[in-house]
């Protein structure tokens, strides 16, 4: 059954995922997806809860058919997509650029490069046709400024700039846009609970990172390709 809400499709339940969820909440029907069937739902379920509606989805982001398969049962279903957030991804630090860095990109590439090469590519089309479409991808701030335990990480967010770039090129001429959002790090109030003392003075709240993707949603001037700084001041 179609829907005269936007589809918002949310890559990534787990932390960030229930930041933008809740903050799209009402503002469009929401498709929770993560490879942790529990957490997806969960996220729905909060959705729903808060007065609006959300699925929970399991899907092979690395699969391209797999991705396809499930682009197309939501068009079937719901007569749109209007916007994909892309926060799938994972950490690993190192000491230096040793073996352990080298071994670490390896790890690291296919949740957060390879997810974001495969969907970006199979919602593309979908996206243009879309009244305002939005591809939102979480990147970092270490992307411009490298620590040396950092490089897997860094260096990957990196090319996966550089591919949203690339995606908001194909976009030129539609209304359609590719947004870089930039954090250091995400905390959200259970993470506080846990940790009493910790400052979180560089870490950026993920309901900040929602009310970033609704306002881009909203806001036809949005620049393509623009890389969105959520960084707190210091």
């Amino acid at each position: 059954m179609s829907t005269s809400l936007p589809v918002a499709i949310v890559l990534g339940a787990g932390m960030g995922g229930r930041g933008v969820s809740m903050a799209l909440a009402g503002r469009a029907h929401v498709v929770m997806v993560d490879r942790d069937e529990a957490l997806a739902g969960s996220a729905a379920q909060a959705v729903v809860a808060a007065g609006g509606t959300a699925e929970a989805r399991t899907v092979n982001l690395l699969d391209y058919d797999a991705v396809e398969a499930f682009r197309d049962d939501l068009l079937e279903r719901h007569g749109r997509i209007d916007t994909v957030v892309h926060l799938v991804g994972g950490w690993q630090g190192s000491t230096t650029v040793d073996r352990k860095a080298a071994e670490q990109f390896a790890s690291l590439e296919p949740g957060i490069f390879g997810t974001l090469r495969v969907t970006s590519a199979a919602f593309r089309e979908v996206l243009i046709a879309s009244p305002a479409g939005r591809y939102f991808m979480l990147s970092s701030a270490q992307v411009l400024a490298p620590s040396a335990g950092n490089a897997a990480y860094a260096s990957i967010k990196g090319a996966a700039e550089t591919w949203m770039r690339a995606l908001g090129a194909s976009f030129d001429g539609t209304s359609a846009r590719a947004l870089i959002l930039v954090v250091n790090a995400l905390v959200d109030d259970e993470m506080r609970t846990r940790n009493p003392g910790k400052a979180f003075r560089t870490f950026t709240d993920t309901n900040t990172v929602g009310a970033a993707v609704a306002n881009a949603m909203a806001d036809s001037a949005v620049e393509n390709g623009a890389r969105i700084v959520l960084v707190p001041e210091q």
